[in-house]
């Protein structure tokens, strides 16, 4: 992972398309595929990072831009996989986020961001698509996701970069 321009440097842009995930399981993918398609239709108007590090590692990378887009696989008991939900950072639960001995939640990484006074972002917007199977090692996505993740993503590029889609066929 590396990002276009280091946090602060000339040529950093105000906004991050931030694709979290691992490409080897199955549904975990779903964020960095649907990142991509966003990327490719807004073009340079954003800078693009794709990475699979945890949260509290998240600090650096979103450090220094005014606006981040996350995107993103979500587990829900509540929601059936192909859902999508969209949230700001302040919006999402107390515990929200990677749970392991290695991570925090994301309200709490960005907590620690703001004491250690980092120039975090005015604006986090979250996107997730409800998966089914995030752990098993694999290169496609279940039926439920892969069914629904171009369409999520077309839907993330009209809603947060105004972005008009080619028509479809």
């Amino acid at each position: 992972m590396a990002a276009p321009n280091p946090p602060g440097e000339e040529g950093q842009g105000d906004t991050l398309l931030l694709g979290l995930g691992n490409d080897i399981l199955t549904d975990d993918a779903v964020g960095l595929l649907a990142a991509r398609r966003v990327a490719e239709l807004v073009g340079e108007r954003v800078d693009f990072i794709e990475t699979c590090v945890a949260t509290v590692d998240l600090i650096t990378v979103i450090s220094g831009y005014r606006r981040v887009v996350v995107v993103d696989a979500l587990v829900s008991a509540d929601l059936p996989p192909g859902s999508r939900v969209r949230a700001m950072a302040e919006e999402l639960p107390k515990g929200f986020g990677y749970r392991s001995f290695h991570t925090l939640p994301f309200s709490e990484m960005l907590e620690i961001g703001r004491r250690l006074e980092m120039d975090l972002p005015e604006e986090i917007i979250v996107h997730g698509l409800v998966v089914d199977d995030p752990s098993t090692f694999g290169e496609k996505p279940t039926p439920a996701v892969e069914s629904a993740w171009r369409g999520w993503a077309d839907e993330i590029a009209q809603m947060e970069f105004d972005q008009a889609l080619p028509d479809q066929p």
